[in-house]
């Protein structure tokens, strides 16, 4: 049918095009999103200031599809890509290899330039394909774990003022017990095999978009981020460490200054903790809000022993910090 890929990085792309891959998404997902919104967010926010794109046209030059892979740097020496923002238009998807073309574009790109795997986190609706179509391998799915401060709101039903007043005083309660038993034992999240950098510089590049708050309290750093979620008004909580460190400590301090600052009915971290915590609960599996599979395929075939132990979720620190999701 005449259909090519074309790499490209953020910044070669002109504005035309940027404006139909906006059209795109919003046509795709229900968005409303703005050219400014894509240039200036997760894309550009990483040491390197750019992302890799493909895009395919058809012969009238419209916009059928597109994909993006963003560099994070790793510990340990290693460099990732961050698959995500991938659509296929509507009116396009009869071309079922449209997604498969993209990704071995970019992935032959992408290993030119010296990186070793790539991740992603594919929706219910594209993760068979992943497996099946891309070759990716899955590492296991992301783990929900909530603060639920206002009860009515996040079991999304209506419950009688004195039974929501009532959890208010004991979840304050909780949140003071845990801050005196973090106090006195610190657990800490040890190093993990497959880490992304959290210096100073990474961690001002991944958080530099406003939607994104940043807050240093003394030794303890984390980010977080308010959404609008069906009704509710939930903080992300992105990261938090004390002395560059994720600990038990640093989580308790950045739910109770949330608590304090914003008029949020849940906080909620998304992705593996390594953590001996009390404050935050884990949701099953059945009631978690969407399946979030983290997915990988190497690059780098030719070094496997730098990769031993990839496959299990043990090894990686993965989190909100980690992928472009809210």
């Amino acid at each position: 049918m005449g259909e090519s890929v074309v790499i490209k990085l953020t910044h070669e792309i002109d504005g035309e095009v940027w404006q139909k891959v906006a059209d795109g998404f919003n046509e795709s997902f229900g968005l409303n999103v703005t050219v400014e919104h894509l240039l200036n967010g997760w894309y550009v926010s990483n040491p390197w200031g750019y992302a890799y794109h493909a895009l395919i046209f058809d012969q009238n030059g419209e916009l059928m599809a597109f994909n993006t892979f963003t560099p994070m740097r790793y510990e340990n020496g290693l460099n990732v890509v961050v698959s995500g923002s991938t659509f296929v238009r509507k009116k396009f998807r009869k071309n079922v290899m449209l997604m498969a073309m993209m990704f071995n574009g970019l992935r032959k790109r992408v290993a030119e330039d010296g990186f070793d795997i790539q991740v992603g986190v594919p929706n219910h609706n594209s993760v068979k394909y992943a497996l099946k179509i891309n070759k990716e391998r899955l590492i296991d799915d992301l783990s929900y774990y909530v603060l639920p401060i206002s009860l009515s709101k996040t079991i999304g039903r209506s419950l009688p003022r004195i039974i929501d007043a009532s959890w208010r005083c004991a979840l304050h309660l909780h949140v003071a017990f845990n801050g005196v038993f973090s106090s006195l034992f610190d657990t800490k999240e040890e190093k993990r095999l497959f880490s992304c950098d959290v210096g100073d510089e990474s961690f001002n590049k991944r958080f530099g978009s406003p939607e994104y708050k940043k807050v240093n309290l003394g030794t303890t750093r984390f980010s977080y981020r308010i959404y609008q979620e069906e009704g509710k008004l939930v903080a992300y909580l992105m990261d938090c460490r004390k002395n560059g460190m994720k600990s038990y400590r640093s989580l308790v301090q950045a739910c109770r200054y949330i608590m304090r600052k914003e008029s949020v009915d849940a906080i909620l971290y998304v992705g593996f903790m390594h953590l001996m915590q009390g404050l935050l609960l884990k949701l099953p599996k059945k009631m978690v809000p969407k399946r979030l599979p983290l997915v990988y395929f190497l690059l780098n075939d030719q070094e496997r022993e730098k990769f031993q132990g990839i496959a299990d979720s043990k090894n990686w620190s993965f989190s909100l910090m980690s992928f472009d999701v809210r």
